[in-house]
């Protein structure tokens, strides 16, 4: 399982935990056999989104959540890092549409949109594969003319950014939308994407 946004992990981790490490930590090593068993399905060959067949993306994602399947996450990450940034923005679909996309997640899924806004958070993650090729992601949010939030994971390194200042737009694969409660008790519903790079724009 991989975290999309560290507050999530943060509000709900001691939760999610309680007191049944027992049992979870059972249904962790059988979901991460499956993960394993998925991994090895999927040739290096096969497209950035597996959109048919048994080992199609889509059943695996589950949106309003803060988490996608490992297997999912390691292989974008592969494709991505693998695409030149021309080849990965000729997939984009024009600008994404956050209301309709709230109606029907899936009618997005899967398919590259520019998203821009004003850049409110940007740090790197480690991947923690040993098989992936980048070892760092950069994890961030930006906020809309609406200021309505988008996550996004970029594998190449952008240029310095002053947070809530400057305007960033990236072209990239939508995956899915995420919901999350803040500490102040504020519920939080945003699209997650994954893509090449990040860009200041005018």
């Amino acid at each position: 399982m991989t975290r999309i946004v560290r507050i999530v992990a943060a509000v709900l981790g001691p939760l999610a935990l309680g007191s049944c490490a027992y049992s979870l930590q059972g249904e962790t090593e059988s979901l991460r056999m499956e993960i394993v068993a998925l991994e090895k399905r999927i040739p290096a060959e096969s497209p950035l989104w597996i959109s048919e067949g048994p080992d199609r993306f889509d059943q695996f994602i589950e949106d309003y959540s803060d988490h996608i399947p490992e297997h999912i996450y390691l292989h974008l990450v592969r494709k991505l890092s693998a695409m030149s940034v021309v080849e990965a923005e000729s997939f984009s679909r024009g600008d994404f549409d956050f209301e309709t996309c709230s109606k029907d997640p899936a009618r997005f899924r899967g398919k590259f949109w520019r998203i821009h806004g004003l850049i409110g958070d940007l740090h790197p993650e480690s991947v923690k594969d040993p098989r992936s090729p980048v070892r760092t992601v950069h994890a961030g949010a930006l906020f809309d003319d609406q200021m309505r939030p988008a996550f996004f994971h970029v594998v190449q390194k952008p240029d310095v950014l002053t947070l809530r200042e400057d305007a960033v737009e990236t072209r990239a694969l939508f995956v899915k939308m995420v919901e999350y409660t803040t500490r102040s008790g504020r519920r939080v519903v945003a699209p997650f994407f994954m893509g090449k790079v990040l860009r200041r724009y005018l």
